[in-house]
């Protein structure tokens, strides 16, 4: 009959310690030595006999130490992720810009854009240098009231002519206008 391999064991261990050290007996130590430097030969056939019961060996516990981060790559590591964050804040800070100014010039050209329509909306609907309607009523008043000042009443056809004239004006470029 074969021998036959021995199963790999996992062992997890709850380490309550504060100093992350974990207590390993002597035999354990030797077992691990003794497994991971030679290779377990084939195991015997078991034998019928019974083999007399081992005496218990004292345990002396064994510490091992876990390397621990020390201040010094902590801050490292520190001044690493900093330099990450200000790198990315920098770029970002940047793309906004960039998106300003691109906004900004589309916004001038907009407002150039409509200042140029504007000029020529005005200059269509108005003439340049256009006379007050009514002119004519206005300077026959002026002429009435000369020459009657001390009379003023007797202008007073001329004076109403002359606000039929502005209302009629009025009402045409309200008119116009909707």
């Amino acid at each position: 009959m074969g021998g036959s391999q021995s199963r790999t064991r996992k062992l997890t261990v709850e380490n309550d310690d504060p100093t992350s050290v974990i207590k390993v007996s002597d035999d354990v130590v030797q077992r691990i030595k003794n497994n991971s430097q030679e290779a377990r030969p084939a195991a015997p056939e078991p034998s019928y006999q019974q083999a007399p019961p081992q005496q218990a060996v004292p345990v002396q516990p064994m510490f091992i130490y876990e390397p621990s981060v020390t201040s010094v790559q902590l801050r490292q590591a520190n001044l690493a992720e900093l330099k990450k964050n200000d790198h990315y804040w920098e770029n970002r800070l940047k793309n906004q810009q960039a998106n300003h100014q691109k906004i900004n010039e589309i916004m001038e050209a907009e407002y150039k854009k409509a200042i140029e329509e504007m000029e020529v909306t005005e200059k269509t609907k108005t003439p340049s240098r256009a006379l007050p309607p009514c002119q004519d009523a206005k300077e026959a008043v002026m002429r009435c009231y000369r020459e009657h000042a001390n009379e003023p009443m007797k202008c007073a056809k001329i004076v109403q002519a002359f606000q039929q004239c502005v209302d009629s004006k009025r009402a045409s470029l309200i008119a116009n206008r909707g």
